[in-house]
């Protein structure tokens, strides 16, 4: 255990030493898969599918805040867009405008959780995000991951609304019309995504609860409560609602998301609780009792270097 405990420290040196430069290049990564997942999907613009043009989006998303990463996808989206279907254009750069323009645009932050939500899920990792944000963030996480929830299923119906064109320009409204009505009734009968909102919603809440509690280990409780309602919660809505969500992937990617968040916890921050104290200090108005808990910090090792003189002759 010691050993862990002395990697942690190295890789926490690290970072701090070289923060200014970790971050741009994780931000690249995190850019470079969004962009090459998006235009590989999409497809409809070649010029967009190519290695140069994905380095190229993602090395200018390395410096721009997470809400102008968005306006960078829709500017992506709505050319991939643009070369099968103009109503599709208009429609969608609405939609997509107002929830940036409503949400994105007053809480920049949160951006990353809206792309990390689809990029997850097209990675067959999804369940690690709502444990993840439960932890660490709380219940203002539920919103963005809500909408990165409905842009996800939203992808899979494109194909059918772009296939809806008008003849000529006369019948431009209506080919809207049915546009919006195909994306309203596309959404509201998928099961498949009400339920999954249901369940993050519902796991974020309990993750973030239980470990609000004063319990020793009570994070490591927490994220193992997350993972566990993820598991029951797809399995009984599964049954309720009869959807496709495989239960097999939903019972690996919850242990996956227990084990990833346990190592994003252990690197956070880790205690000695058999080293725990009870403080009792005042002030004018108040008696505070307080329980103290020693974070675990290995000592660095101090290299002696002995010099053997030689003996004269």
């Amino acid at each position: 255990m010691t050993k862990l405990y002395e990697i942690r420290e190295v890789l926490i040196t690290l970072y701090k030493r070289y923060e200014k430069w970790v971050l741009p290049v994780l931000k690249f990564i995190f850019a470079l898969m969004v962009f090459s997942k998006l235009n590989g999907f999409l497809n409809y613009a070649k010029v967009l599918n190519k290695p140069i043009i994905d380095v190229g989006l993602a090395a200018m998303a390395s410096f721009i805040p997470g809400n102008w990463i968005i306006l960078l996808l829709i500017v992506v989206i709505s050319s991939h867009l643009a070369y099968v279907s103009i109503e599709a254009v208009a429609i969608i750069f609405i939609i997509m405008l107002v929830i940036y323009l409503l949400y994105l645009r007053l809480v920049p932050k949160m951006a990353y959780l809206v792309i990390a939500t689809p990029l997850l899920f097209s990675l067959g990792i999804p369940y690690v995000l709502p444990v993840f944000a439960g932890l660490f963030i709380g219940p203002l996480a539920i919103i963005p991951i809500g909408i990165g929830i409905v842009i996800y299923f939203f992808g899979g119906y494109i194909p059918s609304i772009v296939a809806i064109k008008s003849t000529d320009l006369t019948n431009i409204p209506d080919s809207l019309m049915s546009m919006y009505k195909t994306i309203m009734d596309s959404l509201l009968d998928d099961k498949a995504m009400l339920l999954t909102i249901i369940i993050f919603i519902a796991v974020i809440l309990i993750t973030y609860f239980i470990s609000r509690l004063e319990f020793d280990y009570i994070w490591y409780f927490a994220i193992i409560a997350g993972g566990v309602t993820n598991m029951l919660g797809f399995t009984v809505g599964n049954i309720i609602l009869k959807t496709d969500i495989s239960l097999v992937g939903v019972v690996l990617g919850s242990i996956l998301a227990i084990a990833v968040v346990a190592a994003c916890q252990f690197m956070k921050v880790s205690v000695d609780y058999s080293r725990a104290e009870k403080v009792q200090f005042e002030d004018d108005d108040y008696i505070y009792y307080v329980r103290a808990i020693p974070k675990i910090k290995i000592a660095k090792q101090i290299k002696k270097i002995k010099r053997i003189n030689s003996i004269p002759k």
